[in-house]
């Protein structure tokens, strides 16, 4: 969710040389790049469409540099852009999904309003592992906080499995910006397991 180009499209299909592939990419410009990126890949199913809590419209801030476009922040050099929403039950249902094994979510900020349209997954244990972008603490809104993200996942029963892509300060400073904080379910951990 927030395919942006393919990037990480191309990266699991190297991973995961069995699993089918949905990337989800709402800008119409950078959408257009994903179908290029993915052309070749059948296992690739590129869908012009954000995610969200329900079905519907949005207005993204369309960025000249595409990977920070953002529902939630906006920056003088942005365009608007109306985009379609869809949840992930939702399209499950439509595709005849009935489980997730990864959920990838770079959305700008936006991960937990995808996560709270999630919701009916996340309770019966569907998505096995969950993946988002998240910061130590919040100083804009282009990151959503990590506890705020642990908050919200261990009310379904998920723990934290992993921390990856740790990335350190645009501006040289000592500290950290963003890493992506990956989540199990609580039916993939092992009864004795310790976390």
């Amino acid at each position: 969710v927030g395919a942006n180009v393919g990037q990480s499209a191309i990266t699991y299909l190297e991973q995961f040389p069995q699993a089918q592939i949905y990337s989800f990419e709402p800008v119409a410009a950078t959408y257009r790049k994903l179908l290029e990126t993915t052309k070749q890949h059948e296992r690739v199913h590129p869908y012009n469409m954000g995610m969200g809590r329900e079905p519907g419209e949005a207005i993204i801030n369309v960025n000249p540099v595409s990977l920070v476009s953002s529902i939630v922040l906006r920056r003088e050099e942005d365009h608007p852009e109306t985009i379609n929403l869809e949840s992930i039950p939702s399209f499950a249902r439509e595709n005849q999904i009935e489980s997730i094994d990864f959920l990838k979510i770079d959305t700008e900020g936006y991960e937990l309003e995808v996560l709270a349209g999630a919701t009916p997954f996340l309770q019966a244990q569907k998505i096995h592992f969950v993946q988002c972008e998240c910061k130590p603490v919040i100083s804009d809104h282009n990151f959503i906080r990590f506890s705020d993200l642990t908050d919200f996942m261990s009310k379904f029963g998920y723990k934290l499995f992993g921390v990856y892509d740790q990335t350190l300060d645009y501006e040289g400073k000592h500290s950290l910006i963003y890493w992506n904080a990956l989540f199990i379910c609580k039916k993939l951990i092992p009864k004795d397991a310790k976390f």
